[in-house]
């Protein structure tokens, strides 16, 4: 786990620094070699923005790199000399440029229109209105949307919706350094959870102890560990991998939006603190919006 997040890291930070740094020097020689990788940088740029989960690492600077590449795009494009010297037409490297960074726009910009098209989806009439379960703090969805490129929740039928909620500092990030190796280290851990709504519970699971970060269990014997289930507005809403002895609410019983049932942990099939929530109607996963917000990865919620 703690490879994939240091290789997150490459994609999330070195790679931008190297594609700007090359706009930002690289002599080119036509307005087309210019255009090809300009787009490639472009559909990069915006493959990172979108489908990168940005609350391992600094999460601004999510906005920082479209505004350098913008910034670094009008420079760049006044130096283009536009008077090949070599015919590079007839130039291998000319060509051989211009057919990757062809190559790297059609790529990086497939998943970047998959990611986008997660934005929106179909079933608004289906979409439950919950209040958001959290409090004091600035919030952000590590999985969200309706796509799997955002959202591998999307591939589970009931789960189709979820969201996958984590807690940011002062710095943007999710936790005191990248690969912290207790709960504690983590914002989110240990928040109040609220009712999102009013209605009844049908759940209610208080039996497992935390897991330590970063280490995916091979066997788990319920996948959303400590959890409750509340029955509200025609439909089943499961929040889950809560931390152990915080689930004050017994099955039966009713409450109200804003009472609170328990505390954010790590338990479950879970690979770090977090607050795991989805909806269900006639076992089908339906969207949440939360203040009229349908939430997809990387969107903040400041409350």
């Amino acid at each position: 786990m703690s490879t994939m997040i240091w290789f997150q890291g490459v994609i999330n930070i070195a790679l931008p620094i190297y594609f700007l740094w090359r706009l930002f020097k690289a002599d080119y020689v036509s307005r087309r070699q210019w255009w090809a990788e300009w787009l490639s940088i472009a559909m990069f740029i915006g493959f990172v923005f979108v489908l990168s989960p940005w609350h391992i690492y600094v999460y601004y600077f999510r906005y920082l790199w479209p505004l350098l590449f913008v910034i670094i795009s009008i420079f760049s494009f006044k130096r283009i000399k536009d008077k090949p010297v070599k015919g590079p037409e007839k130039d291998k490297s000319y060509t051989f440029s211009l057919i990757l960074s062809g190559a790297l726009a059609v790529y990086f910009g497939l998943f970047f229109s998959l990611g986008l098209s997660g934005y929106f989806f179909n079933d608004r009439e289906k979409a439950i209105e919950l209040e958001f379960p959290l409090k004091d703090g600035v919030f952000t969805t590590g999985h969200g949307g309706a796509h799997t490129s955002i959202n591998y929740h999307h591939s589970h039928p009931e789960q189709a919706y979820a969201y996958d909620i984590l807690q940011l500092n002062g710095f943007g990030l999710r936790a005191n350094g990248l690969t912290p190796s207790e709960n504690r280290q983590y914002q989110i851990y240990g928040q109040t959870l609220y009712s999102p709504c009013s209605g009844t519970v049908t759940a209610a699971v208080d039996e497992h102890e935390d897991l330590p970060p970063l280490e995916m269990p091979t066997e788990v014997e319920d996948a959303a560990g400590n959890h409750v289930i509340i029955n509200c507005l025609d439909a089943e809403v499961l929040i889950a991998h809560m931390k152990p002895d915080t689930v004050v609410v017994s099955e039966g019983d009713e409450v109200e939006s804003g009472d609170v049932i328990g505390g954010v942990g790590n338990t479950g099939n879970t690979s770090e603190a977090h607050l795991h929530i989805h909806a269900v109607r006639d076992g089908e996963g339906i969207p949440i919006l939360f203040d009229g917000r349908f939430l997809k990865r990387n969107s903040l919620i400041f409350n």
